[in-house]
């Protein structure tokens, strides 16, 4: 291959290495808190300098695929925006960030949940007690009381807030039949089809 060829051929594909990229877009990982307690991003390719790796170099070298401790250097602090939970709330960015343990975060505030009613479908109920196995204990609950099983037979779907429900609900989980996820997502699988269409 002729050298100058080899020249230019290294030029191009090393280029944005040596001398930075042409556009430096922003990074949404990487982050830093504005004088406005917003946040400004990362650019997404950072100059390593000529020491990396614990070798020295003639050129500088510029990465799109720098590390957090690259970005630190620099003054970059990962960004997480992952919202935290709280039961019967949903988390809301208020516009604002924070630093919190190394990591830049938005400010959240918090929304109370309006209170759920939800119809559940007995025939769902007990395909998803069948799943988990459980369905003969919880026949065992409903049949063991008349007011109980009669409720059982009359009703066409159960309300979530009946008190009743809720009660058969608890016990499942005071006596170790279900974990307090497992009820949930029984519930959660068993809404009536007319609630899930909405």
């Amino acid at each position: 291959m002729n050298r100058a060829f080899a020249y230019l051929l290294a030029a191009l594909l090393c280029g944005p290495l040596l001398a930075g990229p042409a556009v430096n877009r922003t990074t949404p990982d990487f982050g830093r808190i504005s004088p406005s307690n917003t946040v400004e991003f990362a650019p997404q390719w950072i100059n390593l300098g000529n020491f990396v790796n614990g070798k020295v170099y003639p050129h500088s070298f510029w990465t799109a695929h720098g590390t957090t401790n690259q970005y630190a250097a620099l003054g970059w602090l990962p960004v997480d925006r992952t919202p935290p939970s709280r039961p019967g709330y949903v988390a809301e960015a208020s516009g604002a960030w924070t630093v919190t343990n190394g990591v830049v975060a938005p400010v959240w505030t918090w929304r109370a949940l309006p209170p759920r009613n939800l119809q559940l479908s007995k025939m769902r109920l007990k395909s998803n007690f069948n799943s988990l196995r459980v369905w003969d204990q919880v026949w065992e609950f409903i049949s063991a009381d008349e007011e109980v099983l009669a409720d059982w037979n009359d009703s066409v779907v159960l309300d979530e807030r009946d008190a009743m429900v809720q009660a058969a609900f608890r016990s499942l989980q005071d006596y170790g039949v279900l974990t307090a996820d497992q009820v949930e997502a029984v519930i959660t699988n068993s809404v009536t089809e007319i609630e899930v269409r909405q």
